[in-house]
């Protein structure tokens, strides 16, 4: 009966809204096919604008920001918030870049990831320093640590303005970076004479 479709469909968007409350706002058709939920009441939610779709297959509470950092995590799984990023989601940024910056394994996603400053890395290297941060209005999303971001945005200064690139530099004594750790990764990348010579003066 009607009484009985409205009765389930308000159970629905119930449990969904409850699930997003402990899954920092957001809820994808896989979660909600997981509690039993199919994605048509997703669909009924938006449509009553308690939900909002923000990407295929991912929906967000009204009232909770859309997160670039958790969306593009969501799409694309193997990505990793790397330099600029990864230092604002360190909180040693305190502006948002621009253009999001993530590695790829290499062969996935060969054409890249459109929006955004994406760039593939080999083996070991994409691995290096491979962690875990908190998006700035979702869950945590994979990141290089600050060490692993610093040195990057050395190691490429020329994908950056001068401005920008100095600015990031003369905040070095603020990141509280692990001096050994950072030249444990400069090591690796044979780069540790250029990252000493960039440092000299700073610490």
């Amino acid at each position: 009966t009607f009484s009985y479709n409205c009765c389930v469909k308000e159970k629905k968007i119930q449990k969904l809204l409850d699930f997003a409350e402990l899954n920092d706002g957001y809820v994808s058709v896989a979660e909600a096919k997981e509690k039993g939920i199919a994605q048509t009441y997703l669909c009924m939610a938006e449509e009553e604008g308690i939900f909002q779709k923000v990407c295929k297959g991912l929906y967000v509470k009204k009232g909770y920001e859309v997160d670039p950092f958790t969306i593009l995590h969501f799409r694309y799984r193997k990505a990793v918030f790397a330099s600029r990023s990864a230092l604002f989601l360190h909180g040693i940024l305190k502006e948002q870049p621009k253009e999001l910056e993530v590695y790829l394994p290499r062969n996935y996603m060969t054409s890249g990831i459109e929006g955004s400053r994406s760039y593939h890395v080999s083996g070991d290297d994409f691995l290096l320093g491979l962690g875990l941060a908190v998006s700035p209005h979702g869950p945590l999303v994979p990141t290089y640590d600050k060490e692993r971001a610093f040195l990057d945005v050395l190691r490429h200064y020329n994908r950056y303005e001068d401005e920008e690139y100095r600015s990031i530099l003369s905040q070095a004594k603020s990141y509280d970076l692990d001096h050994e750790k950072l030249l444990r990764y400069a090591d690796a990348f044979h780069v540790r004479e250029a990252v000493e010579m960039a440092l000299k003066g700073i610490w």
